[in-house]
């Protein structure tokens, strides 16, 4: 006895949407969590920076310190290229990478032919000699034979 699967079109219909607003849900979830997350990581360092300000004797000791890196400022970073540029170069490498797996691909299917080529002699030739009349046959009605010439 064989049971029929119940086809039922709202439930299929409805899926992707259930499951884009179950996504959707998470997200906002994530968010108001991280949100809370960050109230308190700064509630709590401005809490731990005002009591530290107020038991630590920075100020007194600030003039031994010696000055921090970069207190002139940060060094100057080279210009960034072009988009255009970071195109071209992006679209070069990808064709340099496609050619390279196109010639890796070429070879693959090259060795597989060779060795294709060789397992069909290999059995070919250690056909006993009934074998090759049948296939002798079969070639006379219209089908190719394996290395019938």
């Amino acid at each position: 006895m064989t049971e029929k699967p119940i086809e039922n079109e709202s439930v299929t219909s409805d899926l992707p949407e259930e499951v884009a607003e179950a996504v959707h849900k998470g997200q906002q979830l994530a968010i108001e969590r991280a949100r809370k997350l960050a109230k308190a990581v700064s509630t709590a360092a401005t809490t731990a920076a005002t009591t530290a300000a107020a038991h630590l004797p920075g100020r007194q000791l600030a003039h031994r310190l010696p000055a921090p890196p970069f207190a002139g400022g940060l060094p100057k970073l080279p210009k960034l290229p072009e988009a255009d540029a970071v195109r071209a170069a992006a679209r070069d490498y990808a064709s340099r990478l496609f050619a390279e797996q196109r010639r890796f691909a070429h070879e693959v299917v090259a060795e597989q032919r060779r060795y294709a080529g060789e397992l069909v002699s290999v059995v070919s030739a250690s056909r006993p000699a009934d074998e090759a009349g049948e296939v002798a046959e079969v070639s006379e009605a219209g089908e190719a034979a394996p290395g019938a010439e």
